[in-house]
This record gives C-alpha cells, structure tokens and sequence, in this order.
C-alpha cells in the first residue's frame, strides 16, 4: 500500500506531492538443488529470494530457531535438518527489512531409491547395438554403469538414463547392473537388479 502526503495548492504557493511506500519487499524461500522428492542421507540447498532492493543480509529460521547463516543460499543435511524454514531479509537503508517469508516445509521421504534396468532387446548377435536403460523417480540423477558385480568401478557414468553398447561381440555378454547419484558428496540410490546380456555369435539370415 502506499500513503500519499500532499499540500492544498494555491496561486502564490509550490504544490508538493510526495508518495511514500509502505510496504514491505516480499521474502520467499525455495530449494534450489535437489529437485523433486527429498532422501535420507542428501544435502539441500535453500534460497531466500527477496522482490526488491539489494545490499541483503538474509537470516534464516528452522521452525521459530535462528540459524547462524547469514547469506542467500543456505546448506542443510538430511534428515536431521528437516523442517519448516523461513527467511527475512534485513538492511541498513531504508527499507530497513523485508517481510518474513511463509514457512517452507522441507519433509523426507523415508526410503532409499532404487533404480530400474532393463535392455531394448532379447535376441542380440554380434554387431548389434543395445540400449539399457536405468529409471529412478526422481530428477537430477547421474547414472552409473556396472558390468560383472555391482561393487566394482562403473564402466561408463552418463548424465542421460540410457546407455548404448555398439557393434557389441560375444565378449560384451554378462551381467550389468545400474544406479544413480545426485548432490555433492553424491547421494546414491540402491543397486538396480541385474540384467543379463546374452550375445549370439552370428545373425540369422531371413531370405
């Protein structure tokens, strides 16, 4: 809203008009890294976003508890940190403050994701190619590629959920499995189930 001040104008005077704000910059807070749903053992990352003005300090509140952090953005661990989180900003011109934002509830889901793989094909001969495909609900994942066990170093790490084996020979039959990782320190699903790559020597010729 805004108040007006003003002065009757005459013939021999200067008319003065001045309109003052009185209302306060909006505060909001959002996540800004991950997206989507929220898992034991990530780091999040909050920001306070405020509608005018600049020169910000930003206080930060879980639940009615004042945080020490002081900046924009703010880190928090799961799920020990979970909660409803407020920001508000203040400054030393005017205006001095900005409202307090509306809670933000930061809530976990309470399991371990666990990734989905499957292969584009059954019958596969040597020089085919075959897509594998890893799905996990959820978004902002990288995906991990294993052969032989689950535990050793991935074969291939890709941001998209599929990868492809090209003129594939017999060799590159076996076992793989998949999963995905997010957030720094990563963040990692559960294990997909194995899918096993059975490669024929030689196609069939159709005449």
């Amino acid at each position: 809203s805004q108040a007006i001040l003003w002065k009757d104008c005459c013939s021999d005077c200067i008319c003065l008009h001045i309109t003052v704000s009185t209302a306060l910059p909006t505060a909001s807070v959002k996540i800004v890294t991950p997206q989507g749903l929220l898992y034991p053992g990530e780091t999040v990352t909050l920001q306070c976003d405020i509608s005018d003005y600049t020169d910000w300090t930003y206080r930060w509140f879980r639940y009615n508890k004042e945080l020490p952090s002081q900046t924009r953005k703010t880190i928090i661990s799961l799920p020990d940190q979970a909660g409803q989180y407020r920001c508000v900003g203040t400054r030393r011109d005017r205006p001095q403050k900005s409202y307090l934002s509306s809670a933000l509830p930061i809530i976990i889901t309470d399991y371990q994701p666990k990734t989905t793989l499957t292969s584009d094909k059954e019958n596969i001969f040597t020089g085919d190619s075959v897509t594998l495909s890893c799905t996990v609900e959820s978004s902002g994942w990288k995906f991990y590629w294993y052969r032989h066990r689950p535990d050793s170093t991935p074969v291939a790490t890709t941001s998209e959920y599929s990868c492809t084996l090209s003129w594939v020979n017999v060799s590159d039959g076996g076992q793989y499995w998949c999963r995905a990782g997010r957030g720094d320190p990563v963040y990692y699903t559960l294990y997909s189930d194995p899918v096993q790559i059975n490669i024929t020597g030689e196609s069939k010729t159709v005449l």
